[in-house]
């Protein structure tokens, strides 16, 4: 495989000569180049970013930013600086990326600061009011790769800000805790002058250690075991209690082997890192992207007739404007006119489809064309089976494997403490039986594994950031380990979402007239073969359109084509046979599409439904890794068919012409809990909901990538099988972990039930423990990666 030289992603190249991943990393490539940045590869010191797509190429509404940017200046204005805004920014990765952002605000006119973030996705911009145009600046940044959007509270990211203020402060306590006890290791008499401060010290530290950190994990434990589960969290803050109690009763009784304060202090603090380390990353994908949702939360009323209405309120008979690009809410009627609409979402069908006025329009109809349609709801948001497919998925999938595994530890650790402090009260000596079992409480939490394991998913999740994956669950590593089948969908998941050019040498022979009439009749429209021409050309077609400025928007004639009225005549892009002019009658039914001057055709484009790249390849690893392929489309069951002929796969792992609660059903009777389903629409949503792993690739409309417990941002599928072997090498990596953490138990509970275990000892052997751990994962994690590699 080969590494894209913009992103440095890793894909599958078609040819020798070819340099980059799509058209979007060429094109921003290309536009680095001419304006002298070249030091942002410099910067990224080859780490793959996402891959661009086909972010320069679309159009952006930055409606939203007037009234932000007006609030900003009148809020300087009144404080006399400058005004500030805080944007969410998708597209960026890496310090490069920083460099460059800043780089392109610093040299507008009014410009004074921009700091980006990386791990926030966060864009903090200063500014001279009235003296800099941020919209032109958000354009920009588009062309770069860039999209930018309302920064709007998160909970992902409230969640890990708030536990990185837990870890700084209990990293204070800690060291409080630690410098106050060492003067006891190191035999300071029972009467020195400031013993009693010490232990105060000591005490205090560790209990707002237990307030501000260990509270985190109990509480969760609590939550776990109020839904009747167990959780990693659970032994955790039972060694808290349990050296916090002892720690404390050994205060009272001044018995200094009962003491652990410094041990819980440190504890808390190597969790809490431990958890961050294995939440940030998750985190910061689920921040990852910024784009809209097709689904409107609201819709306009016509002209007249009051404000915009919550999809929540619509009613049956309400008209409304639905505008392009938009996916309608509630099932309707087109009340006027006649407009272009995608139904992947609905049945997989990628062409799209006329409908005019009085035709039946269903829940979840995309508009493609460039005006608003009129649109009379024909019933209410709840009742809309798009607002069941949207619908959030309860929570994240757990591991029944790890709740039975904990129980046993648990139970057994348990046991152990009883028997341990039943066996020295026997014996007459009740102190030592209560440090045996405290220490063993203590001893026995998975410290080793709480560091462990969340370095083994952030090493995996890189790998995968490599190939243009990302990883959204924290739960996905060990769900993958229990994969058999694997389901595609068909449209947009097997096959690429926009139509392949057949022919890019037409593309090449245009001269700069048509070059420029082919860009003008393609700009801003969300037709399939538009966005695909659009694409093709490139960098040439944004240099002319840049070179001719706004322009007139083209007469759009649904279902045949787009015109345009130029200096140099009237040029059309339409169906075989459309002269650019009214209806016609036998329209042709090949895939050409022809761009026309004046009614004489200039260029002719041959488009085809491609499979993505190295799809054959993909599935033939699956195979060999045992795994059972399967195909569920709403497309034509003749056309799955075919296509899982030209695949390979048996005629009975196919079917076509199904409805979202047929491929559902069908994801059930393949059983749940062995199912991976990749799929990119609507219609998938419920499939999602019946799988044990659920992946998307990102397209220009997504939906599930909220759903989805990774999604992809590369244009090919040949991530999958490394995707498997990951989850295997991230497995044998914590196995090796267990093992060490199984000896490490068992070796010291031994010396705690036999009353050896000191605070000390216990203090010096968890973090030494964790260490360990990290050094055994990042070891064989990385040597697993290499030989998948």
């Amino acid at each position: 495989m080969a590494s894209c030289e913009h992103c440095g992603t890793r894909y599958a190249r078609k040819t020798a000569e070819e340099r980059y991943c799509c058209r979007g990393c060429e094109f921003v490539a290309a536009l680095i180049a001419e304006n002298g940045f070249e030091q942002f590869y410099d910067l990224k010191q080859g780490l793959a970013v996402a891959p661009v797509r086909s972010r320069p190429f679309e159009e952006h509404d930055f409606a939203w930013l007037e009234p932000k940017v007006a609030a900003a200046e009148q809020e300087a204005v009144n404080r006399g600086e400058a005004a500030r805004l805080e944007l969410a920014l998708e597209g960026i990765s890496c310090v490069g990326c920083v460099w460059l952002v800043e780089k392109l605000f610093l040299r507008r006119a009014g410009s004074v600061r921009a700091v980006a973030h990386p791990a926030s996705g966060r864009l903090y911009l200063e500014w001279v009011p009235q003296k800099c145009e941020l919209a032109s600046f958000l354009r920009e940044l588009c062309q770069f790769g860039y999209v930018a959007a309302p920064a709007g509270a998160v909970r992902g990211d409230q969640e890990r800000r708030r536990l990185a203020a837990r870890i700084g402060l209990c990293g204070a306590f800690a060291l409080n805790a630690m410098g106050f006890t060492l003067p006891v290791y190191l035999k300071m008499p029972p009467d020195f002058e400031f013993a009693a401060l010490f232990r105060l010290v000591a005490f205090v530290s560790a209990t707002l250690s237990m307030l501000v950190g260990g509270g985190y994990f109990m509480e969760r434990a609590w939550r776990a075991l109020r839904a009747g589960s167990l959780h990693i969290d659970l032994p955790i803050a039972l060694g808290l209690l349990a050296a916090y109690a002892g720690s404390i009763t050994g205060w009272m009784l001044m018995a200094e082997r009962l003491m652990y304060f410094d041990f819980v202090a440190v504890f808390v603090f190597l969790m809490l890192s431990g958890r961050y380390l294995q939440t940030s990353a998750v985190d910061k994908n689920r921040r990852r992207l910024v784009r809209q949702q097709p689904v409107p939360e609201t819709v306009a009323r016509l002209a007249g007739e009051g404000g915009p209405v919550a999809r929540e309120a619509i009613a049956p008979g309400l008209k409304f404007l639905l505008c392009p690009g938009q996916a309608l809410p509630v099932s309707g009627v087109m009340a006027a006119g006649e407009a272009d609409f995608s139904l992947e979402w609905i049945h997989g069908e990628a062409e799209p489809v006329r409908f005019a006025a009085g035709s039946r329009l269903p829940a979840g109809a995309i508009l493609l064309s460039r005006a608003a349609a009129v649109v009379e709801a024909g019933e209410r948001w709840e009742d809309s089976l798009l607002a069941k497919l949207t619908a959030p998925t309860a929570g994240e999938r757990g591991s029944p494997g790890l709740d039975r595994l904990l129980r046993v530890y648990l139970s057994l650790v348990l046991l152990l403490g009883v028997v341990a402090l039943l066996w020295w009260w026997w014996q007459g000596q009740g102190l030592t039986g209560l440090q045996a079992m405290i220490s063993v409480f203590v001893v026995s939490c998975p410290c080793a594994l709480g560091v462990s394991i969340p370095l083994a998913d952030d090493l995996a999740a890189s790998a995968m950031e490599r190939l243009g994956v990302y990883v959204r669950t924290a739960t996905l590593w060990p769900r993958l380990r229990r994969v058999r089948q694997v389901v595609f969908d068909k449209t947009g998941t097997l096959t690429l979402e926009r139509p392949v050019l057949e022919n890019p040498a037409a593309i090449a022979a245009l001269d700069d007239a048509a070059a420029r009439a082919l860009a003008q009749l393609t700009r801003g429209s969300l037709h399939p073969v538009a966005r695909a021409l659009l694409e093709a050309l490139s960098t040439r077609g944004q240099k002319l359109l840049a070179q001719e400025g706004p322009g007139a928007v083209p007469e759009e004639s649904p279902g045949l084509g787009v015109a345009l009225e130029s200096p140099d005549g009237r040029w059309s892009l339409g169906k075989a046979g459309w002269s650019g002019a009214g209806a016609m009658a036998g329209v042709a039914t090949s895939a050409a599409s022809e761009l026309r001057r004046a009614g004489k055709v200039v260029a002719a484009f041959q488009f085809s439904e491609a499979l993505r790249p190295g799809v054959v390849a993909m599935l033939r690893q699956l195979e060999r890794q045992g795994l059972a392929l399967h195909i569920l489309s709403g497309d034509h069951p003749q056309k799955v068919a075919t296509m899982a002929a030209a695949l390979g796969l048996p005629a009975a792992h196919a079917h076509g012409g199904l409805s979202p609660a047929a491929k559902a059903h069908r994801v059930q009777a393949l059983g749940r809990q062995d199912t991976l389903y990749l799929g990119d629409g609507a219609n998938d949503s419920l499939a999602f909901d019946a799988s044990l792993v659920t992946g998307t690739p990102v397209v220009d409309r997504s939906l599930l990538e909220s759903k989805a417990d990774f999604f992809t941002l590369g244009a090919g599928l040949d991530f999958l099988p490394r995707l498997l072997r990951t989850a295997s090498g991230r497995a044998a990596a914590v196995r090796a972990a267990f093992g060490f953490a199984l000896v490490y138990n068992v070796t010291t509970v031994g010396f705690a039930m036999g009353g050896y275990m000191s605070p000390l000892l216990a203090a010096i052997l968890m973090p030494l423990s964790s260490i360990v751990s990290i050094l055994i994962v990042a070891t064989i994690f990385r040597a697993i990666s290499a030989n998948n590699g």
